[in-house]
């Protein structure tokens, strides 16, 4: 299986100017499931570290996703919320019958902005394979991820 990606949608609840730039989006990495029959995962935690369990071996590090948000006030605390739209991940081009699941996000409750309203949010999670006997496809897979910000 081919590098995995997390799609993070983007929305936020507040009556400023702010912004919320993707700089890039949580990656699982390039991982093989060695034997599907397995219930196994993969962890990429917000500070970019990766581990695995069960049958998937990470044969190229991942890593999480990489927010910025700015035009805050500065000094403050930002409220962080995220959800899966779709816990499931999608094959980019076919249908497959396993199951790959993002079963959590791993991020702080909140961050602080700086002098200038910045603040970066690293956004990381937990994919796992469900035992089934079909094997997965090579590719990429993705799902999309609602974040809230506010204040």
């Amino acid at each position: 299986m081919k590098a995995l990606f997390v799609l993070m949608g983007l929305f936020y609840s507040w009556c400023c100017q702010a912004n919320i730039l993707l700089n890039a989006d949580l990656n699982f990495g390039t991982i093989i499931v060695a034997d599907p029959s397995v219930a196994s995962s993969v962890v990429v935690s917000p500070s970019g570290g990766t581990s695995s369990s069960g049958s998937i071996h990470v044969i190229k590090k991942g890593h999480p996703a990489e927010l910025l948000l700015e035009s805050f006030p500065a000094g403050v605390y930002l409220n962080i919320s995220a959800v899966l739209l779709n816990d499931q991940l999608a094959h980019s081009n076919l249908i497959t019958k396993g199951e790959l699941r993002v079963t959590n996000l791993h991020y702080p409750a909140r961050v602080f902005t700086d002098r200038d309203g910045r603040a970066r949010l690293l956004v990381g999670g937990t994919l796992q394979s469900q035992a089934s006997a079909a094997l997965y496809v090579d590719g990429q897979y993705a799902t999309t991820v609602s974040v809230e910000v506010s204040y």
